[in-house]
């Protein structure tokens, strides 16, 4: 019983982590969103297209290349 009881407590901390994680992408997204509405308008468009070229999930297959070498 208690084997379940670590192997849930570590199941949830791992789901815990990666929310935060994904939460912290997305705020630091949003805090460049904001920097690209600062910009006069043609630099404004181009600004939002190169944040939007990257979704959440390439940016994690990339960090996890990166941690690999």
């Amino acid at each position: 019983m208690r084997e379940i009881i670590v192997c849930l407590a570590v199941v949830g901390a791992l789901s815990a982590a990666g929310c935060t994680e994904r939460a912290w992408y997305e705020g630091t997204k949003q805090s460049q969103r904001n920097e690209c509405y600062k910009m006069p308008p043609s630099a404004r468009e181009e600004c939002l297209k190169a944040l939007e070229s990257e979704g959440y999930d390439e940016y994690q297959r990339q960090r996890q290349e990166e941690l690999k070498k």
